[in-house]
């Protein structure tokens, strides 16, 4: 049962919390009071959704509090009690947030996602939303909802809310596979009597007999192939032999010629070679004398020229002193003559008394300049007073103001020119002071520098008979070496001759030798030309004999090619053909196989349609037994004996029991009753399909379900739902406007008031 609903913030309920009991609960009040909200929150907090928020008649934003304040949020709490466990569902939602959900069991966390919650729902209370807002929840005038229903829409809804719809699904589903069959073994029948079986069969044979042929044949060719592969590697092995010794011939008589040439050109050499009358041992000791009379010779003259280097190396030396010594003296002379035309002790005069000038003209520049401050200060003070003295402070008249102002302004104008003048005197002085002290300076250095150029005169004509000596000492040295030198080089010549000479006699030698040695080689060359058989017409002949050989070979390797290609594609054309027939064998195999499974899919669909028929049948009965009770409790007149729902092929129909002429008649509710007729039997047929549909809930919830009544009806009305309806259902929700409601007997009574005009929210009131 529906324990109890907590709202916060839900439409016009602020903070509204309801306990609920078993039996009748019945919610009173005015339109606007907020009865079907509540039947809405109950909904919401089942499912997320109910029949407006379903059909977008609201939008979420529309469920939060608006009046008499704007809230922000808004929630539902929904306690359940199934068995012996307490389920405690809660949901919030926001203007600017997702949708929160979450639900608990006995105080422990089952879920908290929104879909996750609703998962769950669904798998405890075994029914979905459809059929809670279906078969349970009857909205506001919507109690004959299904009256209103076309017909295929209505035989379809119904099936949904009994189970049927998936014996339907499963029919639809069941032809679809038949007739998908059906359509691929014509197109395979099709197939195979387009494909003539026989004529590929007699056609695979000839094929197999031709390739049996096409293989022998190619394996004899490959016999032949071998062996002549043989014969060639056996030709090319004895004519590469005999190629080799072909070429080795050839060398040797290329170097046997090489040989003879170069003995011609040995002994031609030879004969030029003019020998010396001294053996070599004579000449070898006399170059030893030769050698060591030019060594000496050179040793000699290498003295004298290290002698003539130094001797040059000190002339260089004594030059560049003297070279200085002469510059020296010049700069001595010239200094000289510049410290001669001015007078250091005048300069040193001329210094002191501009020194005295600058500081004399400092100093009155300074009493000056304090004379103007002065000067300035008493005007300005002069200035500010009216009439009296700033000095003395006796009184003065104008004329004697402004003769004083006269006299000061041109005072401070006298003393300004000669501030003016003084500095000008100071600035010239200055300059001319810094340039006698620039002056003073130049001499000095000038003097200082004269005493480093003293004496360069006489050291100039030390240095210049120093090197005079210099010069002849070398030229001295020069001579000696010029002495020498024929003796030298007619040493030198004797020498080179003797090496000539001495060279004759070792290139005769090294030609004689080598002659010797070029005449064995010769003789070897002959010999083992000689030992060579092999003749240019024999190698000719065996390289014919191969090429045609190789020839024969590559024309029995084209053919056995060609029979290989031959018998592979008689193999593609075979296995092309076994696999054709392998498909149409398949393809048979296929027909048969769905002609089995067309006919198993058959049996079942008829198995489903009778299944569905007799399920239909105890359902409609079980709805109809409960629809004569209640028809009897709810119907205060006597025209319609009982009521029942009939099931059609293509619709369902509710019917009234009506007796014409005597004989009982079944006609629609929705052709001949009225409204108060109509509303009983929907409510009858709500209550009968909810207990069907929904056995382990027995929930009934009615929102206006007097709708369309009169007097009679709605007294009726209430004394079903005090005695037989709660023996049937465990637990009914009634929302209604009418206070006749008010008399169920022991039902739970909620008066809800609300007013509008301040914007009040619900208020309940527990009976």
């Amino acid at each position: 049962m529906i324990k109890s609903i907590k709202l916060t913030n839900w439409k016009t309920h602020d903070n509204t919390k309801i306990e609920f009991q078993k039996g009748t609960n019945v919610i009173v009040g005015l339109m606007g009071a907020g009865k079907s909200s509540m039947m809405d929150a109950m909904s919401f907090a089942l499912f997320g959704t109910f029949p407006a928020l379903e059909h977008r008649r609201y939008k979420v934003e529309d469920i939060i509090m608006n009046r008499p304040s704007r809230k922000s949020t808004a929630g539902v709490e929904l306690e359940l009690v199934l068995g012996s466990d307490t389920y405690t569902i809660t949901r919030t939602i926001g203007r600017s947030k997702k949708a929160e959900a979450k639900i608990e069991k006995n105080g422990q966390y089952l879920q908290t996602q929104s879909e996750r919650v609703n998962e769950e729902i669904e798998s405890i209370l075994k029914i979905n939303y459809e059929v809670f807002s279906r078969a349970i929840y009857a909205e506001q005038n919507r109690l004959d909802y299904f009256l209103e229903l076309r017909k295929g829409e209505r035989k379809k809804q119904i099936d949904e809310m009994l189970g049927l719809d998936r014996f339907a699904l499963a029919e639809e589903n069941a032809t679809s596979l038949i007739n998908a069959l059906k359509s691929y073994i014509q197109e395979d029948e099709k197939l195979i009597e387009s494909a003539d079986l026989k004529s590929m069969q007699d056609r695979s044979e000839a094929l197999r007999k031709e390739q049996k042929e096409e293989k022998a044949k190619a394996e004899e060719l490959s016999k032949a192939a071998k062996s002549l592969r043989e014969e060639l590697l056996l030709m090319k092995q004895e004519y590469q032999k005999m190629k080799e010794q072909s070429d080795a011939k050839a060398a040797l008589s290329k170097d046997i010629a090489s040989i003879e040439s170069r003995l011609s050109t040995l002994s031609s050499q030879l004969e030029k070679i003019k020998l010396p009358e001294n053996t070599k041992q004579e000449l070898e000791s006399e170059g030893s004398k030769i050698a060591e009379e030019l060594r000496s010779a050179d040793k000699e003259i290498e003295s004298l020229l290290t002698k003539e280097k130094e001797a040059i190396k000190k002339r260089s030396t004594v030059d560049a002193q003297l070279r200085q010594c002469i510059s020296d003296a010049e700069k001595e002379s010239k200094i000289k003559n510049e410290i001669g035309k001015s007078d250091l002790e005048e300069i040193k005069s001329s210094i002191n008394s501009k020194d005295s000038e600058v500081k004399a003209a400092v100093s009155g520049l300074a009493d000056s300049r304090s004379r103007l401050a002065e000067a300035q200060k008493w005007l300005d003070e002069l200035r500010k007073h009216e009439s009296n003295c700033p000095i003395c402070e006796r009184p003065l008249s104008k004329e004697l103001k402004k003769r004083l102002l006269e006299e000061r302004d041109s005072l401070i104008k006298k003393l300004k020119e000669e501030i003016s003048a003084n500095e000008q005197k100071v600035t010239s002085t200055e300059k001319e002071l810094s340039a006698l002290n620039a002056k003073f300076n130049e001499i000095n250095a000038l003097i200082a520098k004269l005493a480093s150029y003293k004496g360069s005169s006489e050291k100039a004509k030390i240095l210049r008979a120093e090197m005079v000596s210099a010069e002849a000492h070398v030229a001295e040295l020069e001579k000696a070496a010029e002495a020498i030198k024929p003796k030298r080089d007619a040493l030198a010549e004797k020498s080179e001759k003797n090496r000539s000479e001495i060279e004759a006699i070792n290139r005769a030698d090294s030609i004689k030798s080598e002659i010797e040695s070029s005449k064995k080689a010769l003789d070897e060359a002959n010999s083992r030309i000689s030992k060579i058989k092999v003749t240019d017409k024999e190698l000719e002949e065996l390289r014919e004999n191969y090429n045609a050989k190789n020839a024969e070979y590559a024309k029995t390797n084209a053919e056995l090619k060609a029979s290989s290609e031959a018998s592979s594609k008689l193999q593609l054309q075979l296995e092309e053909i076994i696999k054709s027939i392998a498909r149409l064998n398949e393809i048979e195999q296929k027909v048969s196989e769905r002609r089995r499974i067309s006919a198993e899919i058959m049996r079942f669909k008829n198995a489903l349609i009778d299944t569905e028929a007799q399920l239909r049948t105890r359902l409609v009965s079980s709805i109809n037994e409960l629809l004569e009770q209640l028809w009897i409790g709810l119907y205060p007149y006597g025209d319609y004996s009982s009521i029942a729902l009939r099931a059609y092929p293509d619709d369902y129909s509710l019917e009234a029991a009506v007796t014409i002429d005597g004989e009982q008649t079944w006609v629609q509710v929705d052709g001949v009753s009225s409204g108060g007729e109509r509303s009983i039997a929907c409510l009858a047929l709500r209550i009968a399909m909810s207990m069907v549909i929904v056995p382990n809930l027995k929930w009934l919830i009615l929102d206006e379900p007097t709708h369309n009544l009169d007097a009679q009806g709605i007294a009726k009305m209430i004394e079903v739902f005090s005695n037989s309806l709660p023996s049937i259902v465990e637990q009914i929700f009634v929302i209604t406007h009418d206070d006749a409601l008010k008399q169920v007997h022991n039902a739970r009574i909620y008066e809800f008031s609300r007013d509008k005009s301040i914007n009040e929210p619900t208020k309940i009131d527990t009976g």
